[in-house]
């Protein structure tokens, strides 16, 4: 199974790798502290107040890599394998606190009704106040999904530039010009969080494909009718891959 681990690059271009081991400061940046914790999470803390050029970091997971992030305003972040979060090292001043994410990330979103806080990502621009969320943006998925938790979100399809606000349970769909709402059970969407792989009457090239992020490992089909076969199923994501095959 994968681990926690991820690399920070700064914004001179320093690349920094984040792993288990790496602990206490890290780097210094614009008036910005950068420290892991006893929990394995990044922290930016905000040290001075610099007037420096405002510079841009950018935390990556490959396949086999999760890890998670505490920005400077105390927003939240897990970020899953293949995924990336580009973020201001400070938010002060700004009118908006803004991130791109691609691939998977949960976000946890500190309150702020001055200053909402933006994510760009694969098809689309997610508003919020202050919430809880997860938005899937998987280049190699077909769709972008976008799954409230708490609170509430407006979701822009920057294509069409349809929008939406959702309520807690509420999933936003994004495939090129389309955005549709349904109700999904979101343990399921957010069990990669909590340690867990959770199918839902999945298909099984939709299932392969997240746990070839996790497990770095490709997949070959030998009949293609297979990918369409549907499972139910949870398990550990820490368990070796022979188990969740079985």
């Amino acid at each position: 199974p994968g681990k926690n681990g991820a690399t920070l690059t700064l914004g001179n271009g320093k690349k920094i790798a984040i792993n288990d081991a790496l602990s206490g400061n890290i780097a210094n940046e614009a008036g910005v502290k950068i420290f892991k914790n006893e929990k394995g999470q990044l922290i930016y803390q905000v040290v001075e107040d610099l007037n420096s050029a405002l510079t841009f970091n950018t935390l990556t997971t490959t396949r086999g890599e999760q890890t998670e992030v505490l920005l400077p305003d105390g927003t939240l972040v897990f970020l899953n394998s293949q995924s990336s979060l580009n973020f201001p090292t400070n938010f002060k001043g700004a009118k908006e606190r803004k991130v791109t994410l691609t691939g998977e990330g949960y976000f946890e979103v500190t309150k702020n009704k001055l200053q909402p806080f933006i994510v760009a990502s694969n098809q689309q621009r997610v508003k919020v106040l202050g919430t809880t969320f997860n938005i899937n943006a998987y280049a190699d998925e077909p769709h972008t999904a976008t799954t409230l938790l708490e609170g509430s979100v407006n979701i822009t399809n920057t294509n069409s530039q349809q929008n939406a606000t959702l309520s807690p349970g509420q999933q936003a769909i994004i495939s090129t010009q389309q955005l549709d709402v349904k109700t999904v059970e979101t343990d399921d969407v957010v069990a990669w969080k909590n340690g867990y792989f959770m199918f839902n009457n999945e298909t099984l090239s939709t299932i392969l494909n997240r746990v070839s992020k996790w497990y770095d490992v490709d997949v070959v089909y030998k009949d293609d009718a297979m990918k369409n076969k549907t499972f139910f199923g949870s398990i550990s994501r820490y368990k070796n891959i022979s188990e969740l095959l079985k």
